[in-house]
């Protein structure tokens, strides 16, 4: 049996399907009828499907949105004009990634800084790099790179994360305020006027991919139990670089110097110290990633050599080095934080990182790689 879910919750539930029935559902690609469908289901299995059962299939699908189709589209307006037409974004994550309930959160986020050690940075903090896997999973990392937070008196974080789902355009700005069960984190009015007044930056202004991706989201808890002090954010999701990964873009186009230097000027319009914040993943190998050899201890070292060499270019914030170490692999280990890394580093270039954290997490069949640094003057 094969489950069917939807993580961006156009379609509500889940639903269990037999591997004939995934077969049906695959056939249903716009260009067949159901007397084709059932054809083709005659000719693979050697059974005959009735056109009621078909009809059935259909109807459920339809149903519960899963056919693109009118009632599919006219459902994805309405939850767009509801979703866009709110001032907040509401969590995705509580109760599902974390407590919903504000004690319980702040119960699990105790257990997990408790054993932080005292940190002190080398300078004046300008920006960190976290992971954005789950806590459970990222503890260690998360613990040794949030302790920074307590060093942190600017009141503007400018947030970068990865859209795990395809976007237009390489930039998703949103200018939603952003709520945790621990408190809303307001998204300044006066840096949104400004992003909506600059000609280029309004045009990569894009609510919808932030409405359930966690890279951002997961920050946020994080953040909040580390900071004495209040805070702003501008959450910033960024899309896949493989254009330039592949050499169909150059990375020497001017657009990416022009929003990196559109961005450096509505924040300095705005006036407040800021720091960047990328919430970014490494490497993903292994069979859950569609890896066809077995992920062991050699495959492991091997790829942890070369997070070391990725690593080597975040300690220097070069983002041209950083990023031509993930080409030069053809980004065969799917390096999720590719373009908020590279993004961050474009910020800070001139700093030095300190890595503060490391992790190579495995279960054995698979492994997600991940770090945390802190750059400073």
């Amino acid at each position: 049996m094969i489950v069917l879910s939807d993580d961006e919750g156009i379609v509500e539930n889940s639903f269990v399907v037999s591997k004939d029935t995934l077969f049906l559902i695959s056939l249903m690609d716009g260009t067949r009828s159901l007397r084709d469908i059932q054809t083709e289901y005659m000719r693979t299995y050697g059974q005959l499907i009735y056109l009621e059962r078909l009809e059935e299939i259909v109807t459920a699908m339809d149903n519960n949105f899963l056919l693109l189709n009118e009632n599919y589209r006219s459902r994805l307006a309405r939850l767009k004009m509801e979703y866009e037409g709110s001032p907040v974004r509401k969590s995705a994550l509580a109760g599902r990634s974390y407590p919903e309930n504000r004690m319980d959160l702040l119960m699990q986020l105790d257990e997990m800084f408790k054993t932080a050690r005292e940190v002190k940075p080398n300078g004046e903090i300008r920006a960190i790099l976290a992971p954005h896997i789950d806590y459970a999973r990222g503890i260690e990392v998360y613990r040794e790179t949030y302790g920074y937070m307590k060093h942190v008196e600017k009141p503007l974080l400018v947030i970068f994360g990865t859209c795990h789902r395809p976007t237009e355009k390489i930039l998703s700005i949103s200018l939603k305020d952003f709520e945790t069960p621990l408190d809303v984190v307001p998204t300044p009015r006066d840096l949104s006027a400004l992003i909506r007044d600059n000609d280029l930056l309004r045009d990569y202004i894009d609510e919808w991919p932030h409405r359930n991706e966690h890279s951002i989201e997961l920050q946020l808890p994080l953040i909040q139990f580390n900071t004495q002090d209040d805070f702003e954010i501008l959450p910033i999701l960024t899309g896949s670089m493989h254009e330039y990964i592949k050499g169909e873009k150059s990375i020497d186009d001017d657009l990416l110097s022009e929003l990196v230097e559109n961005l450096r000027t509505v924040l300095t319009r705005y006036g407040k110290p800021y720091i960047i914040i990328a919430g970014a993943d490494l490497a993903h190998i292994g069979a859950q990633f569609g890896d066809p050899l077995p992920l062991d201890a050699m495959a492991l070292a091997a790829s942890k050599v070369k997070d070391e060499e990725i690593l080597a270019c975040i300690r220097e914030a070069n983002a041209r080095a950083f990023f031509d170490a993930v080409k030069s692999e053809s980004d065969a280990r799917r390096i999720c934080g590719l373009t908020p890394i590279y993004f961050q580093l474009r910020f800070v270039e001139g700093s030095t990182a300190e890595i503060v954290g490391y992790k190579q997490w495995t279960d054995g069949r698979s492994s997600v790689s991940f770090a945390g640094a802190v750059f400073h003057d």
